[in-house]
Formats: structure tokens, C-alpha cells, sequence
């Protein structure tokens, strides 16, 4: 006897359904509403297969690799066989599919061995041309917004066409960083086009604020309370459309990772954007500030299973370094620290210039713009130019930008 739980889109529940009832051997156990009563049910082990629809409420990957997590198997019913395939569903039948089909499909679906998906790219970067960077870090304030937005606005001084991604579900601060005095939230616009399957296929149809014909700005939530309109698998899918969009995609996320709750549903969680940014990452920039405190988080960050599954996608900044913190020389202090604790050297030194800093931060400008002989600005642009190979910088570098947004 098959148990099966029918999660299909609401025109074809009921066809299915009497189509089921003619099929001997198969109880239908369910018909849930929407994804979290489909999800609670597999965690119960109340099914052998679900049966789900393209369009069934709150499907997406995320969901689909929920249930296979629990054992229960998944077989896709509709005519898009792409975009099921897309959602990590494997075997599908059509929608006219007669009885004896579905009745054959459910039990191969049900006896076979689940395998992943064959990947439709060859192996390399998941991200496509484009190369993520996700700019996290400790608690204390690092400076992960600044360092995101100059280290964007250097890459398409370098001849990258960047984008900065406002990530952080608990304070977006990207906006007010580059002086955008609109109110609109882009992230969330742009995942709620993924969600309903309508993603922009261009540059063109992205919502976003374009600093310069070669750098652009993703603005964040507009109030922190709109975090569930940033699921993890919907990010994802974002972030890897806009890699194959633009030349450097760089993430500013919130220092929290773990759900809040330790017995909260973990793909329901505010903090699981940061996650999925993590996670979508080519390289991950950990910062902290170079002072005993910031330097005590930091070891205690690199110390966790988070951080150590990163790997080799891993790099280290220190941000405010200054003597007066730490000692002297600041920069050998440091690193005699880290390699005391972590045995591990910092990739990227970033000092304390809270002249330049401050006055970009009234001004609404970047580094480069504010100063660019700064020697954090340069500082930048050094650590973008070892991230990602060089290219022919771009002409239109100057101070003087014009804002509109898209």
C-alpha cells in the first residue's frame, strides 16, 4: 500500500483525486494547504510519496529539499517538466496522465533510489560568470556595509560591473550608506519576482538603484519586520541570476546566522537570508574590528562549524586597525594574535580613518569618492584587484554620479 499525500494546484486537486481513487493500492493521506501542513505531515512520516504541482502555495526548492530530507519521495505533476526539474524534482507525469501512468510512476518514484539531479552546468563556479562575495563578520559593528559598498564601487572602478545586495534582515543600511533618499525595498521586489516565477531576464527588468552606468545597488528591507519576504532558497535563486548578470555580485548580510529560536522551524527563520548568502558565496570576507574585543569574537567566530565549513572559500579582513587598539606596530600584533589562537594570518588589513569615513558617511559617497588617496580607499581596491582578475578599468570613474533608480 502506498501512502500518498496530494499537494497539487488547486484546479487539479480534485482530478487527481478521483483519479486516485480508482488505483488499487494507494491511500491518499492528506491534502494539505499549503507548504507548512505539507512539511509538518512528511516530518510525521505520514507518506511514502507527495504528489506536488508547480503552483501548489509556498512551493519552491527549498521546500522540495525539506521533504526529501525527511525520506518521503516526490513526484512532480504538470506539463512544465523544466521548471519541476528546476525545483529539484526528478520524475514528473503530466497533468492528462491517465490512471495506470500515475499509478506506475507512483511506484517507481516510490522504490527507486533517490540520486541528486543531473547538474545542467558542468563543475566550477555555481554562481555562473559572475563571482559572489558575501561580506560578513562578528557582532560589534566591523563596518560590513562599508566595506561591501566600497568594495563594489572598486570593482567597477577596476572594469567590473558590480551590484551591491542588501542582505541584512536585521538592519539594512546600504541605502543610507550611498545616500539613496528613496524608500523602496529592491530585494524584496526582486524575490517576490522569483517567487512568482516571473524573474527579470536582463540588467534592464532588475530593481535597483544605478549609481553609474557599471555599478548599482540592490537597497534592503525599508523596516526589519519584513524579513519573511526573504526566504533562503528564493535568495538563492536570486543571487545566482545576478551573477550571470554582472561581473562582481557583493552580499552585505547581518552578523547573525542561527535561528533565534533553537526549536523554531530552521527554514522559517529570520536570520536564514544570511544563511543562503553564506551558502551562495564564491568567497566569504569574515570581518572583525582590530580591537581586543572585536579580535576575541573573531577567534571565537573561527572556532565554530560555520565558519569551518566555509573552507577554502574563507577569507579574513580587520577592519579600524590602529595602534592606539592594540599596540605598536598595530598590523604585528594582529597577526602575532591570530596566529596564536587560529594559526591563521589575515588576508586583508584594513585601517582606521574615520576622517575619510565620516565624512563619505554624510556625504552619501563612497571611499573613492570622498578620497581617493585615502589610504583605506586604496586599501580596497587592493583587496578587490586580489579577489578578482584585473580588467581594464573603466572611463567613467569620476566623482560625479547620477542616481536613478530602476
Amino acid at each position: 500500500m502506498t501512502q500518498v499525500l496530494l499537494a497539487v494546484d488547486f484546479e487539479f486537486d480534485l482530478i487527481l483525486f478521483e483519479l486516485l481513487s480508482e488505483v488499487d493500492d494507494v491511500t491518499i493521506v492528506a491534502r494539505p494547504a499549503d507548504e507548512v501542513e505539507l512539511l509538518a505531515l512528511c516530518r510525521t512520516g505520514s507518506a511514502d510519496v507527495v504528489i506536488v504541482g508547480q503552483y501548489f502555495p509556498g512551493l519552491d526548492a527549498q521546500v522540495i529539499a525539506s521533504i526529501l530530507a525527511t525520506g518521503t519521495a516526490v513526484l512532480g505533476f504538470g506539463n512544465d517538466t523544466a521548471a519541476l526539474t528546476a525545483l529539484g524534482i526528478s520524475t514528473s507525469v503530466p497533468s492528462n496522465a491517465d490512471a495506470e501512468t500515475v499509478a506506475q510512476a507512483l511506484n517507481d518514484t516510490r522504490d527507486s533510489t533517490v540520486v541528486p539531479p543531473r547538474p545542467i552546468a558542468p563543475p566550477g563556479s555555481a554562481s555562473g560568470q559572475g563571482h559572489i562575495v558575501t561580506v560578513w563578520g562578528t557582532g560589534s559593528s566591523p563596518g560590513r556595509t562599508l566595506t561591501a559598498v566600497n568594495l563594489g564601487d572598486d570593482g567597477a572602478r577596476q572594469g567590473h560591473r558590480s551590484v551591491v545586495v542588501d542582505a541584512d534582515t536585521v538592519a539594512a543600511m546600504v541605502a543610507t550608506t550611498l545616500g539613496l533618499t528613496e524608500e523602496s525595498a529592491h530585494l524584496a521586489s526582486l524575490c517576490r519576482l522569483e517567487a512568482e516565477k516571473a524573474p527579470p531576464l536582463d540588467v534592464s527588468g532588475v530593481p535597483r538603484a544605478a549609481i553609474r552606468e557599471d555599478f548599482h545597488a540592490i537597497t534592503g528591507l525599508t523596516r526589519p519586520d519584513r524579513w519573511p519576504e526573504v526566504r533562503a532558497s528564493v535568495l538563492t535563486a536570486v543571487l545566482a541570476r545576478l551573477a550571470k548578470m554582472f561581473d562582481l555580485v557583493v552580499v552585505d548580510v547581518s552578523d547573525r546566522v542561527d535561528p533565534d529560536d533553537d526549536f523554531a522551524d530552521p527554514f522559517y527563520d529570520r536570520h536564514c537570508a544570511t544563511r543562503a548568502a553564506l551558502d551562495a558565496a564564491d568567497t566569504v570576507l569574515v570581518l572583525a574590528a582590530g580591537d581586543p574585543i572585536g579580535l576575541q569574537r573573531l577567534v571565537k567566530l573561527l572556532g565554530t562549524d560555520r565558519v569551518e565549513s566555509l573552507g577554502s572559500r574563507m577569507r579574513i579582513g580587520i577592519t579600524k586597525v590602529r595602534s592606539s587598539a592594540v599596540g605598536h606596530p598595530a598590523e604585528g600584533r594582529i597577526r602575532e594574535v591570530l596566529s596564536r589562537f587560529v594559526r591563521r594570518d589575515p588576508d586583508f588589513i584594513f585601517s582606521e580613518d574615520r576622517v575619510t569615513t565620516d565624512a563619505a558617511m554624510l556625504a552619501g559617497h563612497t571611499l573613492h569618492e570622498e578620497n581617493p588617496k585615502s589610504v583605506l580607499s586604496q586599501e580596497y581596491a587592493a583587496a578587490v584587484a586580489e579577489l578578482l582578475p584585473a580588467r581594464k578599468r573603466s572611463r567613467k570613474t569620476g566623482s560625479g554620479r547620477r542616481v536613478k533608480s530602476l
